[in-house]
């Protein structure tokens, strides 16, 4: 990647989602401090965060205004676009929904579109997504679709048209699973790791948490390293989201992929250090 054009200024590296039991002791101090501030701690560290509670939820525009509130004017949200829309069609909350972002406007990196496994590229999916493409016109928005059909030339042309920028993932495999790459189709970069237990993925009785323990090797992460210098050299910015978030994890290889793309990231707290000796 060291021969690559792009500027790390273009890349932000953060988690997604920061509230987690399990990351207690192990990312976050035990016990918290008074009036410990789980967002602005790991602010303190990376520059941008991807917020799942707006996938579980539509926000109001005092939730969003509080987070923002909590960082600094250099740091980026990535907001889940609501899964009334992404996995349903309640499309009566959409204007809730951005009416709700609008003071974030200046700080929004992307809305991500997270669609289901099950969402091939047929022409009834095509449809849905011009519709919510033609009704996010002027926000800046992600595509995750996790069927390979996507990535055939004519739908990633489409995909383009409709000017949504797609995002790269790395997911366990299986026949139909998009692989990881660095495709771009818009002015956005986005990579999504969201681990690779395929044992647990693949079974219906693993529960959420898992389906994300995993902890990505220095080998593995090195295979990311330069498609995101390939993403970023084709986009205007970049942001790569750690998912595997089981046990602190995703903090753990956000650490390091920070390091490995030569972004200016303190060091890991001691709390880290300890759970994931390796950091140090």
């Amino acid at each position: 990647m060291r021969g690559l054009l792009y500027s790390r200024t273009m890349i932000r590296v953060g988690t997604a989602g920061f509230t987690y039991r399990d990351w207690e002791g192990r990312v976050y101090p035990d016990p918290k401090p008074t009036g410990f501030d789980p967002l602005a701690y790991l602010a303190g560290y990376f520059r941008c965060i991807e917020m799942n509670v707006t996938f579980y939820r539509v926000p109001t525009a005092e939730n969003v205004a509080g987070w923002i509130d909590r960082v600094d004017d250099d740091f980026r949200f990535l907001f889940k676009l609501y899964r009334g829309l992404t996995h349903g069609t309640e499309d009566e909350a959409l204007p809730a929904y951005l009416d709700a972002l609008e003071p974030a406007r200046d700080r929004l990196g992307a809305i991500l579109l997270q669609f289901p496994f099950f969402f091939r590229n047929t022409q009834p999916n095509r449809a849905r997504l011009a519709q919510l493409a033609d009704r996010l016109e002027g926000w800046p928005c992600a595509l995750e679709v996790r069927d390979r059909s996507w990535l055939a030339p004519p739908a990633l042309d489409f995909v383009r048209r409709l000017g949504l920028s797609l995002v790269d993932i790395d997911l366990p495999q299986a026949k139909e699973s998009v692989p990881p790459g660095d495709w771009t189709t818009g002015p956005i970069g986005y990579v999504r790791l969201h681990g690779r237990n395929a044992r647990a993925w693949f079974d219906r009785q693993a529960g959420r948490d898992a389906k994300y323990d995993y902890l990505y090797s220095d080998a593995e992460l090195d295979e990311w390293v330069e498609r995101i210098g390939n993403i970023a050299g084709a986009t205007d910015a970049t942001y790569v989201v750690t998912n595997n978030h089981f046990g602190g994890q995703a903090v753990a290889n956000a650490f390091e992929l920070a390091r490995k793309l030569d972004l200016q990231t303190p060091a890991p707290p001691e709390v880290l250090q300890r759970s994931f000796p390796h950091l140090a």
